[in-house]
């Protein structure tokens, strides 16, 4: 009887697998890792693709805040390369035995926030000796291209322009009249913005600060192509997407101007008592913190205000990425 049964239990393991291999065979489902290392923190993500249609499928993060530890000189500390290359470690681990995802089919990239620094080889040695594999770094433009493909409906390709805010920059990207990626990179995110604003010596508020600091920036800008509809990618707009329904998010998330007022006047205020986390605000200031939250939402304000995109549609993509984009295009 037992063999009976363990021979049923076998043949159905088989039977499983082999519709799982004629599946993936006939229909061309893929399945991958990613690590991101952004300017914020680091991400892990199970996306499966289907003939160009990517989805995310399970995503995990630590809010490291690499950009917290590159100096004025573009040197990334030892301190946190040690940190990062933890947590790649970690994520690396989770989609390997949790996810069932081969190693062959984990990558690690490093966002433009990274690709500035000099001391990339020592980033590169710390999470090779972590994780036995091999970093990839994309710079502005790449990742812009990639963010576009991986946040914008293909059907509206043409018809729209994308915003992503990371931790140490904002792209924002469209595509031309001869069909190619334009872009162009504003040297602020949501981790810079803050620790510029906390560096300026004024008697004013925090979310004055950072106001100040990015008027500096946006002082000459380019111009970005007129379309009909912004999709936004990034933890600000997550966040202004969480606030706005309660934690209850759609594939994409319709986001005005005062949603962002909303973000700065909620973590204006003192929050100290805020523990119960199934209440959205006390969610997002645990999870990103005060400063972070008011930084970033000032810089999407005040950005897509200089850009007049407030005049389009404009739209949170729950699943949008640029490691979808990079999957995509490799």
């Amino acid at each position: 009887m037992f063999f009976k049964n363990s021979s049923k239990s076998a043949f159905r393991s088989l039977l499983f697998l082999f519709i799982l291999v004629c599946y993936t065979t006939l229909f061309g489902v893929e399945r991958y890792g990613a690590i991101e290392i952004g300017g914020k923190g680091v991400k892990g993500y199970v996306v499966e693709i289907d003939h160009n249609l990517a989805t995310i499928h399970y995503r995990n993060s630590f809010n490291t805040a690499p950009q917290s530890g590159i100096n004025s000189n573009f040197f990334i500390s030892q301190e946190m390369i040690n940190l990062v290359s933890e947590d790649v470690a970690h994520l690396k681990t989770l989609l390997v035995k949790d996810q069932n995802i081969s190693e062959n089919e984990i990558f690690i990239i490093a966002s433009s926030a990274l690709n500035k620094i000099h001391n990339k080889a020592e980033l590169e040695k710390g999470i090779a000796h972590k994780t036995n594999s091999k970093l990839f770094f994309i710079d502005e433009r790449e990742e812009s291209m990639y963010a576009f493909y991986g946040s914008v409906p293909k059907a509206q390709w043409n018809s729209s322009s994308m915003i992503d805010i990371g931790g140490g920059n904002t792209k924002v990207a469209w595509i031309n009249e001869k069909n190619t990626i334009d872009f162009f990179e504003i040297p602020l995110g949501t981790v810079s913005t803050t620790q510029q604003a906390d560096r300026l010596d004024a008697n004013i508020s925090f979310g004055e600060k950072c106001a100040n600091v990015i008027k500096n920036e946006l002082t000459s800008f380019p111009n970005a192509a007129t379309k009909e509809t912004l999709y936004a990618s990034g933890g600000i707009f997550w966040a202004t997407a969480y606030l706005k329904t309660g934690g209850k998010l759609e594939a994409f998330v319709s986001l005005e101007k005062e949603d962002f007022e909303r973000i700065i006047t909620t973590f204006s205020h003192e929050q100290a008592a805020c523990t119960d986390e199934t209440l959205a605000p006390c969610f997002l200031l645990h999870y990103y913190g005060a400063k972070d939250l008011i930084a970033g939402a000032t810089l999407a304000r005040d950005t897509i205000t200089k850009l007049h995109f407030f005049t389009q549609k404009i739209y949170f993509s729950k699943d949008g990425a640029w490691v979808i984009g990079w999957l995509l295009q490799r």
